[in-house]
């Protein structure tokens, strides 16, 4: 093949790609938005390209995309259908993203703090136990970047998320470390929810130096009633605002 050649066919595949990726957004956004409910038949392709101005080709690949994060199923005689909200790959990202920008609910938020109260407190524990000096270190540095980041200086959600994910992998458990990358997604998510201004940042951090002290410290009681605290506040945070903009939606980060 040409160098030329090469050339056009990287930029066609790009071009595919992003098209794609827009594709899948604006599907999901139609499942998750209500406009088709689980078990609904979506359109055939060609209908659905019509729609969106892409191919055919670009919402085939849409599809596939959507079907490797369980929101529909295809079939040969079935179409394409939307699945329960049980079966969607509720730790990705995107499914992430796609459902707060529809509007999240109190159910949403009920979920999602019980799931972080039935862990966390738990790996607090836990890494008030078997922290080593490599870990005090990354705890004090992320906490450090959320100082920063409550004053305006770099993200502070960046360096909330590299507190708590460096908390569980302080635990020393691989079980627990296994599963950072999936509750990374749904602590982000948790921190969009409830730390939505510059105040907010700032009354939250003597509760994770709290946690940080317990975790030094060695004491493993005190930490776990730290992050319960963290997470308590964090859903109070969030159900006010809740209750004065119900259905209230998050924009995904750029």
């Amino acid at each position: 093949m040409r160098q030329d050649d090469q050339s056009s066919y990287d930029y066609d595949d790009c071009v595919t790609r992003i098209a794609a990726k827009d594709t899948v957004d604006r599907i999901a956004d139609w499942i998750v938005g209500g406009r088709f409910h689980p078990g609904d038949t979506l359109p055939i392709e060609p209908a659905i390209g019509e729609e969106l101005a892409v191919s055919r080709t670009v919402v085939r690949e849409a599809l596939k995309a959507l079907v490797a994060k369980g929101l529909v199923i295809t079939g040969p005689r079935v179409g394409t259908r939307v699945r329960p909200v049980t079966d969607w790959n509720l730790f990705d990202p995107d499914v992430l993203d796609w459902r707060m920008r529809a509007g999240v609910d109190a159910s949403f938020i009920r979920d999602l703090v019980e799931l972080r109260l039935a862990i966390e407190p738990a790996a607090a524990r836990l890494a008030a136990r078997a922290a080593d000096d490599e870990d005090i270190v990354a705890i004090r540095t992320a906490y450090g970047g959320m100082v920063e980041g409550a004053a305006g200086r770099g993200s502070y959600l960046l360096a909330d998320l590299a507190f708590h994910e460096s908390v569980l992998r302080a635990t020393h458990n691989q079980f627990i470390a296994g599963l950072v990358p999936a509750l990374s997604a749904l602590l982000r998510a948790s921190f969009r929810l409830s730390v939505k201004n510059p105040a907010k940042a700032s009354a939250s951090l003597p509760m994770h130096m709290r946690l940080a002290d317990a975790i030094f410290a060695r004491d493993p009681e005190a930490a776990d009633r730290a992050t319960t605290t963290l997470i308590e506040s964090a859903r109070r945070d969030i159900e006010s605002d809740i209750a004065d903009e119900p259905g209230f939606a998050i924009e995904a980060p750029a």
